[in-house]
């Protein structure tokens, strides 16, 4: 398990206003760490964005065999009636 992150980038944040939530696609570059796990990303998502974990859903988290790094796409709800209103039952459990 990874709680320790290098760096992380946003790559790309687009504004949803139709489901009140950003898009978010970031490079997280872990040098001689194994993946990052969701709730670490969550953390660092949260701590970028400025919003509580509850709000934050970690759709992927794709890592190449043998890199160092991961994209991750996210989606941040402005609040979660709409987090609850829009995500599939699977992606509200795990996060």
């Amino acid at each position: 398990m990874v709680d320790k992150m290098v760096e992380v980038e946003i790559e790309h944040e687009e504004e949803n206003k139709l489901m009140n939530r950003r898009e978010m696609t970031l490079k997280v570059d872990h040098e001689g760490e194994g993946t990052p796990t969701r709730a670490s990303v969550m953390d660092e998502v949260a701590s970028i964005a400025n919003v509580d974990k509850g709000n934050i859903v970690v759709a992927k988290i794709d890592t190449q065999f043998g890199k160092e790094e991961s994209i991750v796409t996210a989606r941040v709800y402005d609040d979660g009636e709409s987090l609850k209103k829009y995500e599939r039952d699977y992606f509200k459990e795990r996060g």
